[in-house]
């Protein structure tokens, strides 16, 4: 038996010769709560589809429990979805909406009877048994949806952007129901959003897409704290790249010229010569107006904006790059825009990523 519920082995997907997913491999647990990441077109529905049947992969295998489905129907697969648009049978009540799939299995009534009121408690709809969907609100719909998928005791849950419908407001108290059901039921969510703080907010792990690729998988303090390419250092919260280059090396360590700057980096295997990209999250940038032996590296502020609790700079680099310091301490005596300041970080506060984006 497979230590992996679900095993995803170099799969393809070719619409009109358009790799739209491209030769992807991903290992998720049980009980996990896996999230694929990307904005639009990078190939997270497409990949979310070939797990549920809903299309066949042109290459590759797809495992469940170490069995072979990428040929089964769907509803030979032991996984259900919840879809954005919630697909509630409108005419029917909500008691009747989450038993339909026991219904079609034949189950005996009182075991539906049963099981529906286990899953309307966990959705904290109990008394709402006799409502039609248009009758409830967006939240309350997408509740029913996942009591519903989560009746027939799938295996994988699959979620397609269930919170999209939503205002913010909502999106959030769903975000936490929504974790704190999976925790309880121990069922296995592959979820999908182009939401990064959703993202961040609710996964063990997350699989950020790319045109098609997994550009990196880890937990979402790796994702954020060590993003191994230049995309991801971009898409994930808030990034400012430097660029840079080697100008010595030896073994694991390395000397870096980032804008005047000498950096000593150890644990990368870098070459002399080789151009890459320092990647910092604003909140850990720091800035002074005197250059110093610390603060080398110039640039010239361009607009700042109130944020509540942040107040957000943006700069100018001498080539033109614009880069973002996020400024906490708002007693901070902060230069007006056009003025010219020296910026720094702490090394542990940055990672080095290669132009060819490998780590």
């Amino acid at each position: 038996m497979s230590e992996y519920i679900l095993e995803l082995i170099d799969v393809v997907k070719i619409f009109e010769k358009q790799k739209a997913v491209n030769n992807i491999s991903l290992n998720i647990k049980e009980g996990e709560f896996i999230t694929l990441l990307g904005p639009s077109g990078c190939g997270k529905t497409t990949t979310l589809r070939m797990i549920a049947g809903f299309e066949m992969p042109t290459s590759g295998k797809i495992l469940l429990q170490g069995e072979n489905v990428e040929y089964e129907q769907p509803n030979k697969r032991d996984i259900n979805t919840v879809f954005q648009s919630y697909a509630l049978f409108p005419h029917m009540n909500v008691y009747d909406n989450i038993a339909y799939g026991l219904k079609i299995k034949k189950i005996s009534k009182s075991e539906i009877k049963s099981r529906v009121e286990e899953v309307l408690k966990l959705v904290k709809l109990e008394g709402y048994e006799k409502r039609k969907p248009d009758q409830l609100s967006g939240g309350q719909r997408q509740r029913v949806a996942i009591a519903r998928a989560v009746i027939n005791r799938p295996k994988v849950l699959l979620l397609d952007e269930p919170l999209g419908a939503l205002d913010l407001k909502l999106r959030k108290q769903m975000q936490v129901e929504l974790k704190r059901l999976q925790k309880k039921l121990g069922i296995t969510f592959i979820y999908v959003t182009h939401d990064q703080e959703e993202a961040l907010n609710m996964s063990d792990k997350i699989a950020v897409m790319n045109s098609g690729i997994i550009e990196q998988f880890g937990t979402p303090k790796e994702i954020y704290e060590k993003p191994q390419t230049k995309f991801v250092a971009g898409f994930i919260g808030e990034s400012s790249l430097f660029a840079g280059n080697v100008i010595e090396e030896q073994g694991d360590k390395a000397v870096i010229n980032c804008y005047g700057r000498k950096i000593n980096v150890s644990g990368y295997k870098l070459k002399k010569g080789v151009g890459m990209v320092i990647s910092v999250r604003p909140e850990n940038i720091r800035f002074s107006n005197e250059k110093s032996e610390e603060y080398m590296i110039k640039a010239t502020i361009k607009e700042h904006r109130y944020a509540g609790s942040i107040i957000k700079t943006s700069a100018v680099l001498e080539d033109g790059t614009e880069i973002l310091i996020n400024n906490y301490n708002k007693k901070l005596d902060i230069p007006e825009t056009e003025s010219v300041i020296w910026l720094s970080w702490d090394t542990e506060d940055m990672v080095v990523i290669p132009e060819e984006g490998e780590n």
